[in-house]
């Protein structure tokens, strides 16, 4: 399998023969499927995908995938990436739909052309008859992320181990991604049935602009005792905002508590230090192989699935973190486990 950025591009078109070929030892056909990502190797998540795409090959040997993201992740740059991959005429792609506006165009214009796509991590949410037109979904649901971390938070304060919510603040780092805003969604319909308030804040991707933002937040609204990190790797942060505030954000019956996403290292990692109350998984070994398995299906059998294939989400707490940690060291082995694990 190959992986990396936009650099693979010029060596993806000179691969373009490969695709459909026969093999001239025992006539198996050959196929090239592409994996078009938003996560980079600076989210830790890409190691789920690419591992379960290594493995799909050992299955599959008449099979090359190969995996395409960029650190520098814009909707833009990731739209560009598709395009020069579609150019390539691979056998299949998989891709999230970031935006369904932005994949529109060019998702459209390769399934015309003859080239499956199967959506994963992130659907087009319209209706069927206006949505991109893909096989079918491989992902969580973000919305039930959101709502089911939301319920499982509502049934501790319940229990009295966890505050009351009163205001709840998602922080979000992208305001033009679908799911995170699925995500924000799932856990305000959870929150305010409970009579909490819910906002959605913009914090952005920078460390020091983020935990500004946050900062001032939580100054103007000292009403606010929920914090929901749309993405692991900003739990620290709120945390440490929350805890040079004295907030008192670890896992208690008082002060501020810190929910977050993902089955990444420091998702876990601040779960286990009692730090965040909870995380998810979405199965995101599943949403590497099983999109090149039905792409796979369909080439060689015309098969295509009758409804979305969902992979999650399952709640992590202090009562399976063990259990996970030993697993997602197990794939990312003890030195990338370490180094993303940024308490």
């Amino acid at each position: 399998m190959k992986f990396g950025n936009s650099i693979l591009l010029s060596a993806l078109m000179a691969a373009t023969a490969l695709g459909g070929i026969a093999n001239a030892q025992d006539g198996e056909k050959q196929y090239r499927f592409v994996m078009v990502s938003h996560i980079g190797s600076n989210d830790p998540n890409m190691g789920w995908l690419t591992k379960s795409m290594e493995e799909f090959e050992k299955k599959y040997p008449n099979v090359k995938t190969e995996y395409i993201s960029t650190n520098n992740y814009s909707v833009q740059e990731h739209v560009r990436l598709l395009e020069q991959a579609i150019s390539t005429q691979p056998d299949g792609i998989a891709v999230p739909i970031v935006s369904s506006d932005a994949f529109e165009g060019p998702l459209r214009k390769a399934i015309e052309a003859g080239i499956p796509v199967v959506a994963f991590n992130i659907p087009d949410g319209r209706p069927e008859g206006e949505r991109i037109p893909y096989l079918t979904y491989v992902g969580g649901d973000e919305y039930l992320t959101g709502k089911k971390l939301g319920e499982y938070a509502l049934e501790k304060a319940e229990a009295g181990e966890i505050p009351k919510p009163t205001h709840v603040v998602c922080a979000s780092h992208d305001s033009a991604h679908q799911g995170l805003k699925a995500r924000c969604a799932g856990m305000k319909d959870a929150m305010e049935k409970a009579g909490a308030k819910v906002d959605e804040l913009f914090i952005g991707a920078e460390p020091a602009t983020a935990r500004n933002t946050l900062q001032s937040f939580l100054q103007a609204n000292p009403d606010t005792n929920y914090i929901f990190t749309v993405a692991g790797w900003s739990s620290p942060w709120a945390w440490g905002v929350a805890n040079e505030m004295k907030l008192d954000p670890d896992v208690d019956d008082k002060g501020v508590t810190v929910l977050t996403v993902d089955e990444g290292p420091v998702s876990i990692e601040g779960v286990r230090a009692g730090h965040v109350l909870a995380t998810n998984s979405q199965g995101f070994w599943l949403q590497g192989y099983a999109p090149m398995e039905w792409l796979y299906w369909n080439k060689e059998f015309g098969y295509a699935p009758q409804s979305n294939i969902l992979t999650g989400p399952v709640i992590i707490n202090k009562d399976n973190a063990d259990k996970w940690a030993e697993l997602v060291r197990g794939v990312f082995g003890d030195k990338a486990y370490d180094e993303q694990n940024t308490w």
